[in-house]
């Protein structure tokens, strides 16, 4: 990835090569972050990617009333109870919400009660052995889907979960929500303080807990959340494993480089010398590098894992590998090439993955994953898996041999009245071979692709075929393509996939459930066949947005998707959905019957790149 990153960049114009001039048509592609707004209908499919209603059931069978639980073993020898009643049912596990005493006692009332969400397996018999159980820290903006992700892949792991919310966020937080803590410097030292004592105070309810195994909890974090656990595990010999993601250490230097403590580091910066100095003594008490000693032998016993990001622009890599260096592992960190603090969505997969893997090792023999197959889950998992298909289709290459199929129409009246069709035919092969051909509304019909050598097929009945200069394999399409706009799909696949991993995150924005008519009253077309209804939720007086996806007998393919979203129906067709099926060379050369032109592949690589770019930087 660092040659990816280095590359010579190239900002594609509309004319590349003039040999080609006025020939090359343009489409329509993906923006996030400061791109431009999605429409509609991506927008459904990718809120869908973040939230859906999954109604399932479990096998642990508890009272859904609030239990008041005893915990007399504690760091602090403080006894203390604990409050616990069901949130959530999911495929393979059950959410509690907890609620416990903090240690530290503040003057801000709602900051002295720790919620907590307890992500529970399902199938844990009274009497069996004790489980791992794993502390999830969150990130400093606040935003708990992420660590919410966490707790759902390992649940469905085998591996109990627990995330809470850190001083003053969330229910905890002052009027001035996050704002708060940046605003004022003690108030911060004070939460990162705190916030030890309260994962101590955590680790006490966990090892309360028939279920867990006391001599097997850990803890992982991302960002702010892995400098937390990092200092915890540190300070509390009973983590018995940490997972670091994102983090490192010279907690100071830290919140004097990121921008997104830039506020806080202004006003640390204008306090007087010795106020200064004492307000950052305070910090570097709960600095990972104060207490790296602690943690030294489990990480020498392979207890302790980092997966950090390269280009990392919020925790610099020199604190990392200074952390890294204190905890006696820097040849062991697992650095993710070419990303940053925030593109590293690309590999969120890998992530949660190698995390899940990393805790499981210490659960008791025999505990199964949960099935993440449509047959073993339910509809939000069944959409889960088809966004992640979406995914690989953006940037996965199948098996040599093989290639990725999707061929599609579209019928649709926009909110404006006016009627659009379009067609797409897309097969994705292995070694950078592909085709695109499709009808696009106002622009007609486009055919590209590569197979032995690059092409393009023009509105004026001609093929430009890049065999002058074409490599003996074919190489990059996108070579000359902005790397942003390349990551930013990257990013997407990642998001989609991790989804995959814990669909149940998708029930924040939109319900997702079986259409239970479908299987009786399905149209004469339709033949019976189960169907999917995805609503998003109620924003204000506007009316939800819905789609109905209809799948073939098996449940894993789509065939229709009716939608109405803001304003705009329509229905897509879909006449092939395959992922890494057998593929034959005729599916990436260039149409037949036409009048060919040979030009440089390097020539038709700009082109293609040029088309990319447009695109991603003029989607609506």
């Amino acid at each position: 990835m660092r040659s990816f990153l280095h590359r010579k960049r190239f900002r594609a114009g509309v004319n590349p090569a003039a040999r080609l001039q006025g020939r090359v048509v343009t489409g329509a592609g993906w923006a996030a972050g400061q791109g431009r707004p999605l429409s509609g209908a991506v927008l459904v499919l990718l809120t869908a990617a973040l939230v859906v209603r999954a109604d399932t059931t479990s096998d642990v069978a508890t009272d859904d009333a609030r239990q008041e639980l005893s915990v007399s073993q504690t760091f602090n020898d403080a006894p203390f109870r604990y409050g616990m009643r069901l949130l959530a049912k999911q495929a393979g596990y059950r959410v509690y919400r907890l609620t416990y005493p903090s240690p530290v006692v503040t003057p801000v009332e709602q900051n002295n009660t720790i919620p907590a969400d307890y992500y529970l397996p399902d199938g844990i018999r009274p009497g069996a052995p004790g489980r791992p159980a794993v502390i999830c820290m969150h990130i400093l903006e606040g935003n708990f889907e992420l660590v919410h992700m966490t707790c759902s892949v390992l649940a469905s792991r085998g591996v109990p979960a627990l995330m809470f919310k850190l001083p003053y966020y969330g229910e905890r937080s002052l009027p001035g929500g996050r704002e708060a803590l940046a605003n004022d410097p003690a108030l911060f030292a004070g939460a990162l303080s705190q916030a030890m004592q309260d994962v101590q105070r955590t680790v006490d309810v966990l090892a309360s807990r028939p279920e867990i195994d006391p001599r097997r909890i850990g803890i992982t974090g991302i960002s702010l959340g892995g400098i937390v656990a990092a200092t915890a595990a540190g300070v509390d010999p009973r983590l018995g494993r940490a997972a670091l993601i994102l983090a490192g250490g010279d907690l100071m230097h830290i919140v004097h480089h990121a921008r997104e403590t830039r506020r806080l580091s202004e006003t640390i910066r204008r306090m007087p010398p010795r106020q200064r100095a004492d307000l950052e003594a305070r910090i570097r008490e709960v600095d990972p590098l104060r207490h790296a000693a602690g943690l030294r032998e489990r990480a020498r016993q392979g207890r302790v894992m980092m997966i950090n990001a390269e280009a990392d622009q919020v925790i610099p890599p020199p604190c990392t590998e200074k952390l890294a260096a204190a905890l006696g592992i820097a040849e062991k960190v697992v650095w993710l090439k070419g990303l940053g603090h925030y593109t590293a969505m690309a590999a969120m997969p890998q992530a949660l993955q190698h995390t899940a893997d990393f805790f499981a090792q210490d659960l008791p023999p025999g505990v199964k994953a949960v099935d993440p197959t449509p047959a073993g889950g339910s509809a939000s998992r069944t959409v889960a898996l088809l966004l992640q298909q979406a995914g690989a289709l953006l940037v996965s290459d199948p098996e040599p041999g093989r290639c990725h199929f999707v061929d599609l129409e579209l019928a649709a009246t926009w909110k404006d009245g006016k009627p659009v069709a379009g067609k797409l035919r897309l097969v994705r092969g292995a070694s950078s071979r592909f085709s695109i051909r499709c009808e696009i509304p106002g622009l007609g019909k486009a055919a590209l692709g590569q197979g032995a050598y690059p092409w393009l097929a023009s509105a004026q009945q001609t093929v430009f075929r890049g065999t002058i200069g074409a490599p003996a394999e074919p190489g990059n399409p996108l070579a000359y393509a902005d790397e942003q706009h390349v990551l930013k799909l990257r990013m997407l696949s990642g998001a989609l996939a991790a989804v995959a991993m814990a669909p149940e995150m998708l029930e924040r924005w939109v319900t997702i459930a079986d259409d239970p008519a479908a299987a009786t009253t399905g149209s004469a077309d339709e033949g019976g066949r189960p169907a999917i209804r995805i609503v998003r939720k109620a924003n204000g007086d506007r009316k939800p947005d819905q789609v109905r996806l209809v799948l073939d007998r098996d449940g894993r393919a789509p065939q229709r998707l009716s939608f109405n979203v803001e304003g705009a129906r329509g229905t897509v067709t879909f006449r092939g959905w395959q992922f890494n099926t057998l593929a034959h060379e005729s599916l990436f050369k260039e149409p037949d019957n036409l009048t060919a032109e040979e030009v440089k592949a390097e020539d038709l690589h700009r082109v293609f790149s040029a088309l990319f770019s447009f695109a991603m930087e003029h989607v609506q």
